[in-house]
């Protein structure tokens, strides 16, 4: 069942602007993100702490926005985020907002591959091992925001959602840590918004790779593409062309598939999406 925000100002100062900070959407579940926005006028410093993460509001048309990641792990319960907002007087006021997390209960996918695709040798271990620690500490940098606004990736529709549940060979793995669009190979791939690219690489389970930083935390990752488009260290804006889709790594069928990082935790891209109308 989806569960509301409820929200609740404890506010410590006597500033009666507080109608005007708010957080979007109204539901929100596991693995999806949540937009906390000050509408008003500019601010010299603006800070939330939620979980165990401190995230900054970066200055927005007409106000502040900051983008909350809901872990796929995060359980069903209400969860205390503090905000400060320090005005262009100096003045501070405090807040303590209420979050209320729904669960999402996602399909399981029975997935059937030969052997060899499944238990890797000690040569390509040691190899996932490496590529698993240079996308770790990847996904722990934290720059300053590039994104604006989001678009699709690719028009073709989804094949397969973000966080299904999967038995590989009837053995249980790892959620679905992206989403999956049908798209035939030589799709134009586009940039989920305005980033620098930060890795081009040959990796062993996503094949040819793309990784976008959009700033404040948060990551694009574009899998199993036939051709790349985009030098690492070029910046794009969103809509640019990255790429082209095909099925290199561990991929059965021409499809794209796209992880989103927030703040190191994994997001439905989807719900991105539409946090933002899109």
């Amino acid at each position: 069942m989806r569960l509301q925000f409820v929200l609740i100002f404890l506010l410590i100062t006597s500033t009666p602007a507080w109608s005007d900070l708010t957080l979007h959407p109204v539901q929100v579940n596991n693995g999806e993100v949540a937009v906390l926005r000050w509408q008003g006028e500019p601010l010299s410093f603006g800070v939330a702490r939620f979980m165990d993460d401190v995230i900054y509001l970066y200055p927005d048309n007409g106000g502040a926005i900051a983008l909350l990641p809901i872990g796929l792990d995060v359980a069903e319960a209400d969860y205390p985020l503090h905000v400060a907002l320090v005005d262009q007087r100096g003045q501070t006021t405090v807040a303590e907002l209420l979050l209320r997390v729904g669960h999402k209960q996602r399909p399981v996918e029975y997935l059937t591959l030969p052997q060899n695709m499944v238990t890797p040798d000690a040569e390509s271990v040691a190899r996932i091992d490496r590529e698993s620690k240079q996308l770790k500490e990847l996904f722990a940098l934290r720059s300053p925001r590039f994104w604006t606004h989001f678009e699709r990736p690719v028009d073709e529709e989804v094949s397969s959602i973000f966080g299904k549940r999967r038995l590989l060979n009837g053995e249980p793995k790892s959620p679905h840590s992206g989403t999956d669009f049908r798209s035939p190979a030589g799709t134009p791939i586009r940039s989920l918004s305005n980033g620098r690219v930060v890795l081009v690489a040959d990796l062993f389970y996503t094949g040819k790779t793309v990784v976008i930083d959009h700033g404040e935390g948060l990551f694009s990752v574009y899998a199993h593409l036939s051709e790349v488009l985009a030098d690492q260290g070029r910046v794009l804006l969103v809509g640019d062309v990255l790429g082209k889709v095909g099925s290199t790594g561990r991929s059965t069928g021409a499809h794209l598939h796209l992880t989103v990082r927030l703040l190191e935790e994994r997001i439905d891209p989807l719900a991105l999406l539409a946090a933002f109308g899109e």
